[in-house]
């Protein structure tokens, strides 16, 4: 069972949030799908279904859902754009040629990194799909992939499992500031790497940067994929680099969800090494048929409104909110009973705290009306640790606090 499709499939170990897969006399799944963890929430879900129908107000930090709107010119840039007299035919797999060049142009203003739209892009229903038909063109059966734990569920389910390939798991650890150790990759087919992270919120400094990218030059055999979803949502003047920065021979994932307010666009793109994308687009004629071409075209518009490495300004305003949201939430935790430590973080909407029990934790946080999400739903070494995603209005999360003060 699943609380929202999209990014936030969230698997569980726990026995007792497991749904069984079953199956019936006339249909047996693959394998491949009866390796795939369960999902957390069963019970969760039932007893937040349970309080809603006894009439409590549930606050929903749960689920990373932007709640703020996409700016109104993007939604205008799609709209016009269903009138291009080609809108409703079919894409290309790799993406429309004006989009992709509108996008090395942003790469290039942004970055400083000058892209081949013709071979280093490809544009991809979002960040999920991308990284799923990427691993499809790169994994093999018995191959190991390097997945980051705590770390977005897709990387060992989708990626992992479903190519028949076995997670090898990277702790991500506070005393290692949540960084994996590359070394402990060493052989992998795929490395993934998530900065800035889901579910931790934390960043990486150039010195990680750097060694990844040396870890990428010297081991061939291994494809290094970083997932960059969350690289526009900062604040502080934070700004997070790419690893094409640093090496040429990686791939990296973008998305217009997180940075725009837009998820249900379902739109984004991939750049990196030209022969992997070569690849990935052969999965792509596969499987999917590209991403709308009007919504293309409205990132191509919305990227472009950029002044350099700033987004523009109705942007700035929803990443200003969600920053002073999540200050907010980070200061109110710290005197609340239960929670040991509190993670600040300069980027994403996600706050990540050390509890003594995620579980024990969640539920009583559920009782109190605020629904939290779990540390071990992204990570058997993360059941220590909850997680809220500050994607409800301001005066939401004060109410938030008020009810956790009171645990």
């Amino acid at each position: 069972m699943e609380l929202r499709s999209g990014r936030e499939t969230i698997p569980s170990n726990d026995k007792n949030y497991n749904i069984e897969l079953k199956s019936n006399n006339t249909m047996n799944p693959a394998n491949r799908i009866k390796n795939l963890p369960p999902y957390l929430f069963a019970g969760l879900e039932e007893k937040a279904t349970k309080l809603r129908g006894e009439g409590v107000d549930l606050i929903d930090l749960g689920i990373a859902d932007p709640d703020l709107p996409p700016p109104k010119f993007l939604v205008d840039s799609v709209k016009a754009h269903l009138d291009d007299p080609d809108a409703f035919r079919y894409p290309t797999s790799r993406g429309d040629a004006g989009v992709r060049a509108a996008i090395a142009k942003w790469f290039k203003q942004r970055f400083g990194v000058e892209l081949d739209p013709g071979r280093e892009i490809v544009v991809t229903l979002g960040s999920k799909e991308g990284l799923t038909d990427l691993a499809r063109a790169v994994v093999n059966p018995d191959d190991t992939v390097a997945v980051p734990i705590p770390g977005y569920p897709v990387y060992g389910g989708a990626c992992a499992i479903l190519n028949d390939a076995q997670p090898r798991y990277l702790e991500l650890l506070p005393e290692n500031q949540f960084l994996p150790k590359l070394e402990d990759s060493d052989g992998c087919r795929v490395l993934f790497l998530n900065y800035p992270n889901n579910p931790t919120g934390q960043v990486a400094d150039e010195e990680f940067y750097k060694a990844a990218a040396d870890f990428a030059e010297t081991h061939p055999e291994t494809l290094v994929v970083w997932d960059a979803a969350y690289c526009e949502l900062s604040f502080d003047d934070f700004k997070s680099p790419s690893i094409l920065q640093f090496t040429r021979k990686a791939v990296e994932m973008h998305s217009l969800s997180k940075m725009m307010n837009c998820t249900g666009y379902r739109i984004g793109f991939a750049v990196g090494d030209a022969d992997t994308l070569d690849a990935m687009v052969k999965i792509k004629t596969q499987v999917d048929s590209g991403a709308p071409v009007f919504i293309q075209r409205a990132m191509a518009e919305a990227l472009s409104r950029y002044d350099g490495k700033n987004p523009p300004e109705e942007c700035l305003q929803s990443h200003r909110e969600y920053g002073e949201r999540k200050k907010k939430l980070e200061i109110g935790l710290l005197d609340v009973h239960g929670v040991k430590r509190v993670y600040p973080s300069p980027s994403t909407f996600f706050v990540w705290m050390r509890v003594a029990n995620d579980l024990e934790f969640v539920e009583k946080a559920m009782k109190k009306g605020v629904i939290l999400t779990p540390g071990s739903g992204f990570g058997s070494n993360a059941d220590k640790f909850v997680r809220a995603a500050v994607t409800a209005p301001s005066v939401r999360i004060d109410q938030a606090i008020e009810r956790l003060l009171e645990l």
